[in-house]
């Protein structure tokens, strides 16, 4: 949550599970109990909402003293802020939401050929040999395999949405160290589909691979 540490105005907030009410993270310099606050008030407009039929409730906002907290929905959560007594609910979270909207806009990563190519074969790895209901399987071996062999490339890559992606631009002098990381990854999935499914089949797989990246 390091973007709301950047928005202006705000003193302090809690994240509160949706689930069950367990206060998540709390920060800032506010001089109450916020995340108390946040989880009570936020369960008490659950019931008010249920109790009356009256839909969902966008935001709740309770002032005191100099202060004032304003809860709303956030990323199936609930976020509670701590502003000045005269900020606008919505203001505060219309700059909230820009501020997380901005951090999406990451710049476009541009992958020399010779890495690109190795994490699509990995990709395409773990989608034959998840074919059948595995993948999830499959993801955790490609993680392994990360976290044993990806050596300086760990703190690059990731799994998103299921897929081995770069999370941020690799330095170019490391091209080749790089690589060689990706090849033992495949060589480690590889080896992990002969033990689970036999060289038969791993090996027809692998050519399918190979087929597709023509």
């Amino acid at each position: 949550m390091e973007s709301l540490d950047k928005v202006p105005g705000i003193i302090g907030y809690a994240l509160i599970k949706e689930e069950d009410g367990s206060i998540e993270e709390v920060k800032g310099s506010s001089t109450v109990a916020l995340g108390d606050l946040t989880a009570f008030f936020s369960s008490a407009g659950e019931v008010i909402r249920d109790s009356l039929d009256i839909g969902a409730i966008e935001i709740i906002a309770l002032s005191y003293g100099s202060h004032r907290l304003v809860i709303f929905p956030f990323e199936s959560k609930y976020l509670g802020v701590e502003v000045e007594r005269d900020t606008e609910p919505t203001a505060i979270i219309e700059r909230i939401q820009a501020s997380f909207t901005k951090k999406e806009e990451k710049p476009k990563i541009d992958l020399p050929r010779s890495i690109s190519s190795k994490i699509l074969q990995i990709n395409y790895l773990v989608a034959e040999f998840g074919g059948d209901g595995q993948r999830e399987h499959w993801l955790d071996l490609l993680n392994q395999g990360i976290s044993i062999l990806g050596g300086d490339i760990v703190p690059f890559i990731g799994i998103i949405n299921d897929e081995l992606a770069f999370k941020d631009q690799p330095p170019e002098d490391k091209e080749d160290d790089f690589v060689q990381g990706l090849r033992s990854i495949i060589d480690f999935l590889v080896k992990k589909a002969v033990e689970e499914m036999g060289s038969s089949q791993a090996r027809a797989k692998v050519q399918a691979v190979i087929e597709r990246m023509k």
